[in-house]
């Protein structure tokens, strides 16, 4: 540099400091740089390129198998397939998004403007079509093999992914339910049981490349997880099918809007059955209607009309409130409390409580609920279990609709024959297995076991242990009363099945307005729920059918026949159908009062409580049998059998027998039976000078 002239050599120094001051000033800002991004963003940037490449892959799990109570697989999981795309990848490829766009829409019956528009996107993953039928992913797959469309395999794929089918399709679909595209539950015990049906995620750690493509994971296959648990349900899918076509038939017939028929065991409260009308597939729910999903039998809260007597009855006979053998005034059919006249379809003057059911008189239910008052009537619908929910892995049960007010005179008589109170199907059946369970009430019962992946026990629910409702006495009074609703002169002989004596009852009852107050005479609610047999209950079954259109909308005409026939046919598929010719008919003698009162349970003293019925002569016998706690049928059977006639005296079951048992009979072979309750003159249970007036 010596060698230059002065002002070269200048300038050559001032280079020479500009580049290395350039050069300082940029290895200090890739330093600060370098600090910042290693240092102080570091973790930050570390998560990122974590996401991006080493991240966690989730792995599905198999959701669990939902079984009946013999082990037949209701809802299972199968290996679905799905089509799936990487937009990005086909743009880096230059694939024709158009040309395979058309194509793949055709495959797969979608739109095509719509499969073009997804494969346009400027993202790494998009969800085509999910669920594909076994043929959609074949012809997907023969797309993809082809040479023009080669290039688009790695941004195009069909993957395979867990599934839920139903193999019976409607069958139980109610109870059952469904799950959504992603596998979670939205109905039934899918929605309910989610927790437990789901399992857990498994989340393995994988490597990404940067078109997304997993190259390596260590752990468990795809395919495997934390299984969900499976679950087995009480219902029988036979007894199902028996009471959905039954059910489905008469809906139809009788142009109705919808029903439910419920099939239980009384003496544990499995759920053998429960049917809803109208139905939906859950392998389709895109053709599903929110009518069709909803479950009525737990959901649909309705006014019960003349069934609720059964427990108005029943209650009465536990507090003593009424006697057996007792008359009671219907005021001739016509009968004014208040503001409100009530009406029976019968004109009778006085009907004994098992009359007031087989008639099933409004006035009789109204004057029995009057001598309960409203403090005890409540008490007694509440004993049965009306007022609460029943507790059932069922997503939107109803809860009966009372007492959230004290009642007026007028609503104490109306509710007694359930006018004015809001039940449900579930809550009726679970009330009525109580009276056929000898008066113990059980809960429902729809889940029994609960398994894991391994099959080791997770749950086990047992039948509840029940509480008293009524007393046993009572309860089988009240079943033997319940034989006459279905024999001549009851309001239920279309439920009567020959060779079987059946136990229940028919309600008829007016659906409220949609606007405004008071009733819509249009539009009716017909049920009948019984059991049989009625000495030793098998099962209960509950009938209910919203709205038949017509002018015959009783519940004898749309709901007694469906019952008829579920009963029968359950009946014979469990071996208990016995046919040892009709069921025997005791004869009622009518009584009827020496002088009129406006007392509304008066019985005159002078007045027998019962007639007397004989048995038939036939073999010889030298002691008298022990007929204490007998029906009165079940005693007359046994008498005939042995040539003894008998002399009954009041109603309800042999308290007393004259001879005693294993006493030797007399010449005549003759033996006096005295019932109870019932019997003598049973004291007034509503004052005379009671605000009641029969109307003229």
């Amino acid at each position: 540099m010596q060698n230059l002239e002065p002002r070269r050599a200048r300038w050559l120094k001032l280079r020479l400091g500009i580049l290395v001051t350039g050069m300082s000033v940029g290895f200090a800002t890739l330093a600060a740089r370098a600090h910042e991004l290693q240092v102080r963003q570091g973790s930050r940037l570390r998560e990122m390129a974590e996401q991006q490449y080493d991240r966690d892959v989730r792995q599905a799990p198999r959701r669990g198998t939902i079984y009946d109570r013999n082990h037949a697989a209701l809802a299972v999981t199968v290996d679905g397939f799905s089509v799936t795309a990487n937009p990005r990848s086909l743009r880096r490829r230059g694939v024709d998004v158009v040309a395979i766009g058309t194509r793949l829409a055709t495959c797969l019956s979608l739109p095509a403007d719509r499969v073009i528009e997804e494969l346009r996107r400027d993202v790494g993953f998009r969800w085509i079509k999910r669920h594909l039928s076994p043929d959609e992913a074949s012809q997907v797959r023969a797309l993809l093999r082809e040479s023009a469309y080669a290039s688009a395999t790695e941004g195009l794929q069909v993957i395979v992914e867990p599934q839920r089918w139903y193999p019976n399709r409607e069958l139980a679909a109610h109870l059952i339910g469904a799950v959504n595209i992603d596998g979670a539950g939205i109905e039934g015990v899918e929605k309910q049981l989610d927790a437990q049906l789901r399992g857990n995620d498994t989340r393995l750690r994988g490597v990404r490349d940067a078109m997304g493509r997993l190259v390596f994971a260590e752990g468990l296959s795809p395919s495997e997880g934390s299984a969900g648990h499976d679950v087995t349900l009480t219902i029988d899918t036979t007894i199902q099918f028996i009471a959905e076509r039954e059910l489905g038939a008469m809906v139809r017939s009788s142009e109705a809007v919808g029903g439910s028929v419920i099939v239980t065991l009384p003496q544990t409260g499995e759920i053998l059955a429960m049917a809803s009308y109208p139905t939906f597939d859950p392998n389709d729910l895109s053709h599903s209607t929110d009518e069709g999903r909803r479950n009525r039998a737990v959901i649909d809260r309705f006014e019960p009309g003349s069934t609720m007597k059964v427990f108005t009855v029943a209650g009465a006979l536990d507090a003593n409130t009424i006697q057996a053998g007792q008359l009671i005034n219907c005021y001739g059919g016509t009968f004014t409390i208040g503001d409100r006249t009530i009406h029976d379809t019968h004109v009778d003057q006085w009907l004994t409580p098992m009359q007031v059911l087989a008639r099933s008189s409004n006035i009789g239910s109204a004057q029995i609920g009057l001598a309960l008052g409203a403090d005890g009537l409540e008490r007694v619908f509440r004993r049965f279990g009306f007022g609460e929910r029943t507790g059932l892995p069922l997503p939107g049960e109803a809860r009966a609709r009372f007492g959230e007010r004290r009642w007026y005179e007028v609503e104490v008589a109306t509710v007694a024959f359930g006018q004015g109170i809001g039940v449900t199907a579930v809550q009726l059946a679970q009330g009525l297995g109580a009276i056929a369970n000898g008066g113990r009430l059980v809960r429902p019962l729809l889940v029994t076991r609960v398994h894991d992946a391994t099959g080791s026990l997770v749950e086990e629910h047992v039948p509840d242990a029940g509480r008293s409702a009524i007393d046993p006495r009572v309860a089988r009074l009240v079943a033997e009363m319940l034989t006459a609703v279905t024999e001549d002169g009851g309001t239920g002989t279309a439920a009567a099945i020959p060779g079987i004596r059946v136990a229940g009852k028919t309600g008829t009852a007016q659906k409220a307005k949609l606007r405004g107050r008071g009733y819509d005479e249009n539009r009716w609610v017909g049920s009948f729920f019984g059991f049989a047999p009625a000495d030793r209950p098998e099962i209960v079954v509950t009938v209910i059918i919203d709205e038949p259109a017509g002018s015959d909308h009783q519940g004898n005409a749309v709901a007694a026949p469906v019952f008829r026939r579920v009963t029968e046919e359950t009946l014979r598929y469990l071996g208990r159908l016995r046919r040892s010719g009709g069921p025997q008919t005791i004869g009622i003698a009518t009584v009827r009062p020496q002088a009129t009162t406006t007392s509304a349970l008066v019985l005159p003293a002078s007045t027998p409580a019962a007639g007397a019925t004989q048995g038939d002569a036939g073999a010889s016998g030298s002691a008298m049998p022990s007929l204490l706690g007998m029906t009165v049928r079940r005693a007359l059977a046994t008498l005939a059998t042995q040539s003894i006639e008998a002399e009954v005296v009041g109603a309800g079951l042999v308290s007393r027998q004259v001879p005693a048992p294993g006493e030797p009979l007399g010449a005549d072979r003759r033996v006096r039976l005295e019932l109870e309750p019932g019997g003598g003159a049973p004291r007034p249970v509503v004052d005379a000078d009671a605000a009641v007036t029969e109307s003229p």
